[in-house]
């Protein structure tokens, strides 16, 4: 009867040890920790493709936490996953969803970050969604139809230059235009040869020429400063001269000066009219007299009163 009951205690032990063993190894492959030695970070995807609760969570590459929730929230995903306390997240963090092999396997992918500030686990960090082979073949899947019409495009064209090089027309046109063009290089290339010593003399005076401007602007750049400080000060002086007169010649058309009022004024030239009438009739009278008898003066003169 004892012996019965030190195997059960021996094999109650055992089991429970087993337990605690299974417990701690699962604790550690998994990453679980019951002393409250981790945070909890909430993140937020457009999309996850295909992540599952207990995927891995690394930092720079290394495995630091697992997937805890994953829940819908409208148009997003919102992810929480348990990171140890150790790992020190910044304001300016990056978690990307990546693959984790090439059997499909998902990861998020956590970047530190390198802000002075410290990222508030009661926030929520925006993470996106890495393309992988499947995004690659969907993106593939919806360019098809452009590649297919850009193929069509590509073949038209060849056909099109196809049936231009069978053209025989085509054909005597390019070399024709292919022997204008090396006529006309060898034209150039003879031109270039026979004048190649007026060219270098050319261009040889072209530079003293250039010399001898440089040296002189060098020379005589205060005289220079000079001139162009004189001229504008004539030309300030000519805009004055000329304001002045538009001013006499508006003063002379309004009547505000005395030859404005000699010309415009009505009265006056009637007088000047009436003078030069008379002035008329003398010179006609003294002509009459001048031509029959002479002048006839009638004057009384008295020398005592």
């Amino acid at each position: 009867m004892k012996e019965n009951r030190k195997t059960n205690i021996k094999v109650g032990v055992t089991v429970i040890l087993a337990l605690l063993i299974f417990i701690w190894i699962l604790g550690w492959a998994k990453r679980i920790t019951i002393a409250g030695d981790y945070n909890v970070l909430k993140m937020r995807f457009d999309s996850v493709s295909g992540l599952e609760i207990g995927d891995h969570i690394t930092v720079n590459g290394v495995k630091m936490g697992k997937v805890h929730d994953i829940k819908i929230d409208g148009n997003y995903v919102i992810v929480e996953g348990y990171i140890p306390k150790s790992v020190i997240i910044k304001k300016d963090a990056q978690a990307r969803v990546e693959m984790l092999d090439l059997m499909g396997g998902k990861k998020i992918e956590l970047k530190p970050g390198e802000s002075n500030e410290l990222f508030d686990f009661n926030d929520v960090l925006y993470g996106k969604l890495s393309t992988d082979i499947p995004g690659a073949l969907s993106m593939v899947g919806n360019v098809e139809q452009d590649l297919k019409a850009i193929i069509i495009d590509t073949r038209n064209m060849l056909d099109k230059i196809n049936k231009n090089f069978s053209d025989e027309t085509v054909i005597t046109s390019l070399k024709n235009s292919l022997k204008n063009l090396e006529e006309i290089t060898n034209n150039l290339n003879s031109f270039l040869i026979k004048n190649n010593s007026k060219l270098d003399k050319t261009i040889e005076n072209i530079s003293v020429i250039t010399e001898k401007t440089d040296k002189f602007l060098t020379q005589n750049s205060d005289t220079l400063l000079a001139t162009f400080n004189e001229t504008r000060l004539l030309v300030n002086n000519l805009n004055k001269v000329v304001n002045a007169l538009d001013q006499i010649f508006n003063q002379t058309k309004t009547g505000e000066n005395n030859l404005g009022k000699v010309i415009y004024d009505e009265e006056l030239y009637a007088k000047l009219k009436q003078s030069i009438i008379r002035l008329d009739e003398i010179s006609r009278l003294l002509q009459e007299q001048l031509n029959s008898q002479g002048i006839k003066v009638d004057a009384k003169i008295r020398l005592f009163r």
